[in-house]
């Protein structure tokens, strides 16, 4: 059994089943200079259930967000470079070189609606932004997750190229066979193997259409790969508080820990005790191997 990487869950809903106010269109992205302890013990909690790889609160930390937000451009860039920093500098605190530290990226417009692409100009402003302000910091790798638009894709993976040595890529999608705009994954596939992307992962989706997606994955992807799973129980409508329970849930992760992941973790939704339910089918896994090995 291949033993994957443990990515952390949700940020943003875990925050809010904590007691923060995260209203949109910022979502979770001024909290980490409002509540900055909050996202501490997120962060730490995650670590303490068994995560290896945690992501930085900058889901929607960037100036074009803050502008719909109603700043100014000058105080929207000023605000969201304070809060990426902000953001960076609480992941390395809680990871404290034990851990990994992934700088998350998203959708400029609302992941969940790719129609609303603003356009070239606007996402290279965007991502050539955040990732400028991330080679400043401490990361270990960038994170560009639950992208559905094809045209953001090429853009985030032509402007990161050369720049980060280390790149995951996480897939939203609209069903099995194809990308959330309505692009076939076989076309996505194909256009991104040419990209030299570390790890390839789904993420954001619910279980049922990440175990269908993965069905016929390995046929069409030989590199690494994952999947980060959002546990509501409808797909795109944001009911994250009713979220499957804990039997279809083990059965889930364990049907996608059998295909062997590279990395494996928990979406919207989710806290720190999926992790650790993650982790222990993990070693379950783990103590299978070793029995069935001296038998």
């Amino acid at each position: 059994m291949n033993i994957p990487l443990i990515l952390d869950g949700a940020i943003g809903t875990e925050l809010i089943r904590r007691g923060l106010d995260l209203p949109l269109p910022l979502w979770s992205a001024d909290i980490n200079l409002t509540h900055p302890e909050s996202v501490q013990q997120v962060h730490d909690a995650y670590i303490a259930a068994g995560s290896d790889v945690i992501t930085t609160n900058t889901f929607r930390t960037t100036p074009w967000t803050y502008r719909k937000a109603g700043y100014t451009p000058l105080r929207a860039l000023e605000r969201a470079r304070d809060s990426l920093l902000k953001a960076v500098e609480l992941a390395n605190k809680a990871a404290m070189d034990t851990v990994r530290v992934a700088g998350s990226i998203t959708a400029v417009e609302d992941c969940y609606t790719p129609e609303l692409y603003p356009g070239k100009t606007a996402v290279e402003d965007t991502y050539g932004t955040a990732l400028e302000w991330f080679l400043e910091s401490d990361i270990d790798l960038v994170l560009f997750e639950t992208m559905g638009n094809m045209e953001e894709i090429k853009i985030a993976m032509e402007l990161s190229s050369n720049l980060m040595r280390e790149r995951w890529l996480s897939l939203i999608l609209r069903d099995k066979s194809h990308l959330l705009d309505g692009t076939r994954l076989e076309f996505v596939l194909d256009t991104l193997r040419e990209q030299n992307i570390s790890v390839l992962l789904f993420n954001c989706n619910k279980i049922e259409t990440t175990l269908d997606a993965l069905h016929n994955f390995d046929e069409k992807w030989s590199g690494t790969w994952g999947a980060y799973p959002n546990l509501g129980i409808t797909d795109f409508e944001n009911h994250y508080f009713e979220i499957l329970d804990n039997s279809k849930f083990e059965a889930s992760i364990k049907e996608i820990l059998h295909q062997n992941p590279d990395v494996i973790g928990v979406c919207c939704g989710s806290n720190p005790r999926h992790i650790e339910l993650i982790k222990s089918y993990i070693m379950e896994g783990e103590n299978a191997s070793e029995n069935q090995t001296v038998l």
